[in-house]
């Protein structure tokens, strides 16, 4: 008889006053056409407890997948990652990247999917190329992009890496295009900049040794473009040891067109500023806002800074209300126009918090010299042999240079005599020095004249019986949100790794930059999600960083039945932090109706 057909049964009896139930294994059938029931197995008193087992016993056994077994003999035998790199994967679709890449041809495994596994790596656990197979395996992409684990294998990872490349312009145009039309506010003003990569060995051949910003090492250069909220839809790597103020020319001839559709203004950093590359926008009719360089500010604006001298930290914030000639744009921000000279035209800006932060910067670097000085004075009072002023004092001058305060800070050296032991024991005197610090205040007052302030040049000068067209908070404000690219580069430097690097060759170290940047994007457009949406109890979760940590946690995992030798694959259940998550990035469907095959 087959226990499927069964039924708990029970039959009530009074004895002595009292209600007693007796259980029973009953099989149904109809008589007369009635419903009866024909118990087959006596199982008597039962508690609420065991009757409810008996219930969920025969109810379960009545499932077409059911089985005995024990707890005993369930396990998990294997976990694969899937919540975070489903999400990443996820927008990596919302942006139409496998569009921009041709069908796959005779490939069983085409571009656009070597590009989107690389790229997914570089999010959630950055890994060298070679090692990238091992990790894709032990994630649940195989399941979610239908493709057979050994396929991806480090020789066609390397293999298509040139393939990538070749479609980066596509990528760019294609990210452009969207970003153009889903959030034209976006672009009204884009970012230009630059940043520098090093390389440890001596093999690739875009590397140039010369100055960067870790100091002389051999590097790479990239070059990026994003729009207001920090997206990117431009980049391209450049030789290193490339001169900022000579990648104008470069970009222009790359991708003016885009920057030549009307409303769009090209924003980058005083580094890149010559007349040379301000005339070539101005030729194209590119817009432009950037500004000058501290040294240029008195001989363009003609002011005498000396009259700001009285300006003090402490007392700032009033006495910025009293500028002359300065109207207040907000709490962070003054300005004057200063004057329009053909295209050009000039706004001298000054920031109470930035004023600041320049005085208490030259402060702390007089006490760092000081440090310095008096570690320096130790070791000569250690010496061995008698000194040469010379060089003593050329030690001296280095931290001059090095803390940027040589033009009002000297250093006074004198002669100290001191005995010491001889190697046979016997004592000598030696020549050594001790310097002290002599700090011209009046010239360090003057070095600090134009604290706080900075000049805007833009050629939005076209005016309109009202004023400028463009307004000076119109023009100021991308300026200062220029802080976005530099955010980007942060970001790909650190969180996504770029270096060190594992590729040589020009092409594969310009893929592995585009694959960084394809990474960014999507880090990037997580966080302005984050921000847009906040949570009650996940509002800490602000970047992409601490969200994939988060997800992290919910995997597939492999259950194991050893009895009845059966497996399931089965998602971990959601945490409430990570199910609000989800609702924030606006992807809650990647936990919902999962059917994973058995």
């Amino acid at each position: 008889m087959d226990i499927k057909n069964l039924h708990l049964h029970w039959e009530e009896s009074k004895y002595k006053g009292k209600i007693y139930r007796s259980y029973s294994l009953a099989l149904p059938y109809r008589k007369n056409g009635k419903n009866l029931k024909h118990p087959v197995v006596k199982l008597g008193k039962l508690s609420n407890k065991e009757a409810k087992r008996w219930k969920t016993l025969l109810k379960t056994i009545k499932k077409p997948d059911s089985f005995m077994t024990t707890m005993d003999d369930i396990f998990v035998s294997r976990h694969y990652a899937y919540l975070n790199v489903a999400l990443v994967n996820a927008i990596w679709d919302e942006w139409g990247l496998d569009n921009v890449f041709p069908s796959n041809g005779k490939r069983d495994i085409g571009i656009a999917t070597i590009a989107r596994i690389l790229t997914i790596n570089r999010c959630i656990k950055p890994k060298a190329k070679y090692n990238i197979p091992e990790w894709f395996r032990s994630t649940f992409l195989p399941y979610l992009l239908n493709i057979e684990p050994g396929k991806v294998n480090s020789s066609r990872i390397f293999r298509e890496l040139a393939s990538i490349e070749q479609y980066k312009e596509d990528i760019c145009k294609h990210l452009f295009e969207r970003m153009k039309k889903e959030n034209p506010n976006s672009m009204k003003s884009v970012f230009y900049d630059l940043s520098s990569s090093c390389f440890s060995g001596t093999r690739c051949l875009m590397m140039n040794y010369g100055l960067c910003k870790d100091g002389f090492k051999n590097h790479v250069v990239l070059a990026m473009v994003v729009n207001k909220n920090g997206l990117p839809f431009y980049w391209d790597v450049l030789p290193g040891n490339t001169a900022d103020v000579k990648t104008i020319d470069w970009l222009m001839g790359r991708i003016k067109d885009r920057f030549k559709i009307e409303g769009i203004t090209l924003t980058f950093d005083r580094g890149m500023v010559s007349d040379d590359n301000l005339n070539t926008l101005e030729n194209e009719e590119i817009k432009y806002i950037s500004a000058m360089d501290k040294n240029q500010i008195e001989g363009i604006t003609g002011i005498n800074f000396t009259k700001f001298l009285n300006l003090n930290s402490e007392h700032i914030k009033a006495q910025a209300e009293k500028l002359s000639g300065f109207k207040k744009l907000n709490e962070s921000t003054y300005y004057r126009e200063i004057k329009t000279e053909g295209k050009r035209r000039y706004i001298l800006c000054f920031n109470p918090q930035l004023f600041k932060d320049q005085r208490k910067a030259r402060r702390l670097a007089v006490e760092n010299f000081n440090m310095a000085l008096k570690q320096l004075n130790a070791e000569l009072c250690e010496a061995k042999k008698s000194r040469n002023r010379k060089s003593t004092n050329a030690k001296f001058k280095h931290y001059l240079t090095k803390f940027k305060i040589k033009g009002f800070v000297k250093v006074d050296l004198k002669i100290k005599h001191i005995t010491v032991k001889s190697s046979n024991e016997t004592q000598r005197t030696i020549r050594t020095y001790q310097a002290a610090t002599i700090v011209d205040k009046k010239k360090m007052l003057d070095s600090g004249k134009l604290d706080g302030f900075w000049l805007l040049v833009t050629n939005h000068s076209e005016k309109t019986k009202q004023g400028f067209k463009v307004s000076a908070q119109q023009a100021i404000e991308p300026y200062r949100d220029k802080v976005v690219i530099e955010s980007a580069f942060r970001d790909i430097k650190s969180f996504i790794e770029i270096e060190p690097f594992f590729v040589w060759t020009p092409i594969h170290v310009m893929a592995h930059y585009t694959i960084c940047s394809l990474s960014y994007l999507i880090n990037r457009t997580l966080t302005l999600r984050l921000h847009k949406k906040k949570g009650d109890i996940t509002k800490n979760v602000v970047a992409h960083a601490k969200l994939y940590e988060e997800l992290s946690e919910c995997q597939i995992d492999c259950i194991e039945v050893e009895n009845v030798q059966k497996s399931q694959n089965k998602i971990t259940r959601p945490t409430n932090r990570q199910e609000e998550l989800l609702n924030r990035v606006g992807l809650k469907k990647l936990t919902e109706g999962i059917k994973l095959e058995k």
